[in-house]
């Protein structure tokens, strides 16, 4: 290394340290390891444009190991963003620009945010997978027009590398051959709990390999160079690569190879010894000049090369007037998709009767039909979930157009792939059956924390749907997707109100999940699909009084009309709520929850999940008829009579409630 480079870098680190230091928590060991490795790409190989953080064209960077936040804010300030000297110093504070993991949406140049271990790997994977959709399908409008030719690089260290979706994600990028695709780990040999040695032992160099990864491995990751040379074979491979960069945690600290460094800030006579180690003697927070031009210079003119050459093209697309590539441009550089689905132009008559899986599945490809940045695919579920998108292809290395995506039995890698897609500027979804949202909950939580628009397809949603047994009956799933924060849950009964839920999902673009049972479902009387919005609306209302409300939503609700039904017959005069989404019901406010659930009326909920939510709506816990129990393996009408959800149960308790 020259000297430029030896002072940029040890002050690059100084800062990272400073900034740990302050907020008294944070993992000093990483940043001693990993900042040659971090110094490299910015300084080396990332086209970023500070002035444009979010140029379409710029490489993305996406840090799984968010306890690295510190060191790549430092390096990001470094490079000239908005991320001031102030902001440095408020690190994990609230409010602050530099929060403890990295957080999409908040800080310039921050392209992902940091999940859980691991995460952010499969996140990065769906990041490739879509920028090599977009870039083929503008390609495919004209050839001539070349806008996307940017690497997603990837920063890890071995412990995500243990996580189960980091596995699944691997797996999925090499069969796809995500070629622009790079991770960088950083090889300190160490988690957080002490020596790898005593958790680890796989040789994911050949592990890696067998997926279909291009690998390379660095003795000494101190050497810039040596880095530099990897990551430039890397991106000539034709393989998504990963490089393994052997490193030591807490490097030249007193703490060196120390596990207590992931955790603990330095002490001070460590900073002052590394201080005088490095010959840095400017005051706490402070960069020289020299370091700050010498580390701006080489990202500008490699960066605004690139820059100026792609304006030329992005005019040149404007010249041309292809009004496809403009529309696609603009959805990437928005994240916005109009999709233009009215449900008044579709006629159901009232005899229609069919699973809603295929009511489902006519809708999407309708969707499909209407715009191509519409794609997804199911977690090797797509012949029971029905979600497959005829005519437009399978999405493979060989076909990179395809819009039906085989994400295998990979749950939780397929929900931050999903995620990944968003964050490229796609509409996307993704399906398997409900009882597997468990192994989902990771990334969905991500979706929500990102705010994207992913919908997530889940079917067989009640104890009636399986005789697989209580393994694949879902009984809490649905409660736990609606703790989701930001999380729209949309439960439909009939065709309309799948139209009415799809219409929402495509006006509110908010992370949503739609639960669909496979059950023959008829056009209800009274369904509205426009009312879908509202959350909740009445599907049928009481003759002169109302004696009590029956609450449903999904395949319960045929159950609360029928009562209805049979109960006038008992001079029992009720009014049901069709409530396919709560979230939605509950941000219309209180007057139109008072409007339709007044509260000096007899409020009875009915549906086929963990009864702890449903009692915010019922007059109270008595007066929820659903399950906390888990089912068994039996004919459906069996298991719906073990539970007392048979409807001749049900019509006995819902009776005694109302004449109580």
């Amino acid at each position: 290394m020259n000297q430029e480079d030896i002072r940029t870098l040890n002050e690059l680190k100084m800062l990272s340290l400073d900034m740990i230091t302050r907020a008294g928590s944070g993992a000093p060991g990483l940043t001693l390891s990993m900042a040659p490795l971090v110094y490299t790409l910015f300084h080396r190989h990332l086209h970023i444009v500070a002035n444009d953080p979010t140029w379409m064209n710029r490489d993305r960077l996406v840090v799984s190991c968010g306890a690295a936040s510190s060191l790549v804010y430092a390096a990001y300030h470094l490079a000239g963003f908005a991320i001031t000297r102030d902001d440095l110093m408020n690190y994990r504070r609230i409010g602050s620009l530099t929060p403890g993991f990295l957080e999409y949406g908040v800080t310039p140049g921050i392209d992902a945010s940091s999940g859980l271990s691991g995460n952010g790997i499969a996140t990065a994977v769906g990041m490739a997978l879509g920028k090599r959709y977009l870039k083929n399908i503008i390609e495919s409008e004209d050839e001539r027009i070349k806008l996307l030719d940017y690497h997603i690089y990837v920063l890890c260290t071995e412990m995500e590398l243990m996580e189960g979706i980091t596995n699944e994600a691997l797996s999925f990028a090499g069969v796809q051959n995500l070629s622009d695709l790079m991770i960088l780990c950083d090889a300190n040999s160490m988690s957080e709990d002490g020596p790898m040695s005593m958790t680890m032992q796989e040789e994911w160099a050949r592990k890696c390999m067998a997926m279909g990864w291009y690998v390379d491995y660095l003795k000494d990751g101190l050497n810039i160079r040596d880095i530099d040379k990897a990551v430039a074979a890397a991106k000539k491979s034709g393989k998504p690569s990963i490089i393994f960069v052997k490193s030591v945690l807490g490097k030249e600290s007193f703490v060196e190879n120390n596990n207590i460094s992931f955790t603990r800030p330095l002490t001070n006579d460590d900073i002052a010894n590394l201080r005088k180690k490095w010959n840095l003697f400017l005051p706490p927070f402070e960069v020289s000049k020299d370091s700050i031009l010498f580390f701006q210079k080489a990202i500008k003119e490699r960066s605004d090369k690139k820059y100026r050459r792609w304006q030329e093209i992005y005019n040149k697309a404007q010249s041309n007037q292809n009004k496809q590539i403009l529309n696609i441009i603009s959805a990437i550089e928005k994240k916005e998709i109009e999709i233009d689905f009215n449900s008044d132009n579709y006629k159901i008559n009232d005899g229609y009767r069919e699973s809603l899986r295929e009511s489902n599945l006519k809708i999407i490809n309708i969707i499909a039909q209407k715009n191509n940045l519409f794609l997804g695919g199911s977690a090797d579920s797509s012949a029971s979930s029905q979600t497959y998108l005829n005519n437009t292809g399978d999405q493979s290395a060989k076909n990179p157009i395809g819009r039906n995506i085989w994400f295998g039995r990979r749950e939780n890698a397929m929900a931050a792939i999903l995620n990944g897609l968003a964050l490229s500027g796609l509409k996307v979804f993704g399906s398997t059956k409900l009882a597997y949202a468990d192994n989902m909950k990771a990334s969905m939580r991500m979706t929500s924390l990102m705010n994207l628009p992913v919908t997530f397809i889940f079917t067989h949603d009640t104890i009636s749907s399986s005789q697989d047994g209580p393994v694949m009956q879902p009984i809490e799933q649905l409660a736990m997707l609606h703790t989701i924060p930001n999380l729209i849950c949309y439960r439909p009964a009939d065709i309309i109100e799948v139209m009415g839920a799809w219409e929402a999902i495509l006006k509110k673009k908010l992370p949503s999940a739609l639960i669909i049972t496979p059950n023959d479902s008829p056009k209800l009387p009274g369904s509205s699909a426009k009312n879908v919005l509202k959350g909740a609306y009445i599907i049928k209302k009481e003759k002169e009084r109302i004696d009590g409300i029956l609450i449903s939503s999904g395949s319960e609700l045929i159950y609360a009309l029928q009562l209805s039904y049979d109960f006038e017959k008992l001079g029992i005069d009720t009014r049901v709520v069709s409530m396919p989404s709560m979230e939605l019901f509950m941000s219309e406010g209180k007057n139109y929850e008072e409007e339709l659930l007044p509260s000096n009326a007899k409020r009875i909920v009915i549906e086929s999940s963990s009864s702890l939510l449903l009692t915010r709506f019922a007059t109270s816990e008595e007066y929820v008829i659903g399950l906390n129990d888990f089912g068994f393996s039996g004919f459906p009408n069996e298991v719906l009579k073990q539970m007392s959800m048979d409807y001749e149960t049900m019509k006995t308790r819902v009776e005694n409630l109302l004449r109580k």
